[in-house]
């Protein structure tokens, strides 16, 4: 039996989105505040917004027959919120305490966002749900990394930018001496911090890499390795950026250390490292496009 007028529809999951918003509303405060104080969730605020873009996109839904919701389906993600939910409630995490933040987040936003899933599986037809998978999973990004997680993925970049900067510091004759990631260089002494990770630059870079293969691309495993580039760009931009600094304080002033490519050179590397991004994309979609040349 077909599905309800969409009108109809999306008023009732306006009214449940409205509803959830409510009762999540604590949780919804916080991560407003965590968004516009954090360069790393400043994303949140606009993921939203992109996610009922890709949904509103009528071309797509023009191609969508009504069918009925089998609303069994709503179970996973209902089951998954209660999961997230519970593991909230057992959570010790304080919203006062800068470091427990984003684990107090992680489970309540998350909830939020599976019962939003659920609400959407309710109310609208397999077909649909199936054409709109993209843009209602894509919700899943306003939640924050809990905090072992962040470390993970922080300890990742740094260790392997460390390990290809080393070499890249060796390749243009600066002398170095490495002891995990402390570069001792006759004229200075380096660390490879956290901050030297480019978490923020990495993940925004995953976010358009997501949307971009969304758009433009069809076959699975282009997307698939299109999206991943942002671990190789985002080691490689990291390395980059630590060998120039390495070449600066040997071969002009140690003191560059302190200079504007330290504090303030990421957003123009994040710049260029793009160029390749979109060179992948481009010869992707043109390979795609002469296979349906091919077919037609």
């Amino acid at each position: 039996m077909p599905t309800k007028n969409p009108n109809t529809q999306l008023v009732i999951l306006a009214v449940a989105v409205g509803i959830l918003s409510l009762l999540f509303l604590t949780p919804l405060q916080y991560l407003w505040t965590l968004a516009r104080s954090s360069d790393l969730y400043s994303h949140v605020i606009l993921i939203p917004f992109v996610s009922i873009y890709l949904a509103w996109d009528t071309s797509r839904l023009k191609e969508i027959e009504p069918s009925s919701p089998r609303r069994t389906l709503a179970l996973i993600p209902l089951g998954i919120g209660l999961l997230s939910l519970f593991a909230f409630y057992r959570s010790s995490a304080n919203p006062l305490d800068p470091e427990q933040i984003e684990n107090y987040l992680a489970y309540s936003i998350f909830a939020y966002v599976c019962f939003i899933v659920a609400s959407i599986f309710t109310l609208f037809g397999v077909k649909t749900v199936r054409a709109q998978i993209f843009a209602i999973l894509f919700l899943v990004l306003i939640t924050p990394f809990p905090v072992a997680v962040r470390e993970g993925i922080q300890i990742f970049f740094q260790h392997t930018s460390a390990e290809v900067s080393y070499w890249g510091i060796k390749l243009i004759g600066v002398p170095i001496y490495r002891s995990g990631l402390i570069f001792e260089m006759p004229t200075i002494t380096m660390e490879v911090a956290p901050q030297c990770s480019g978490l923020r630059s990495s993940l925004v870079l995953f976010i358009t890499s997501l949307v971009a293969s969304f758009l433009f691309l069809k076959t699975p495993w282009k997307r698939a390795v299109f999206v991943s580039l942002f671990i190789p760009i985002g080691i490689i931009r990291n390395a980059i950026r630590i060998t120039v600094l390495a070449w600066q304080c040997y071969y002009i002033d140690p003191e560059m250390i302190h200079g504007w490519f330290h504090k303030q050179g990421g957003q123009p590397l994040f710049a260029v490292t793009l160029i390749p991004v979109f060179i992948v994309l481009w010869l992707f979609r043109q390979s795609e496009r002469k296979k349906e040349v091919e077919k037609t």
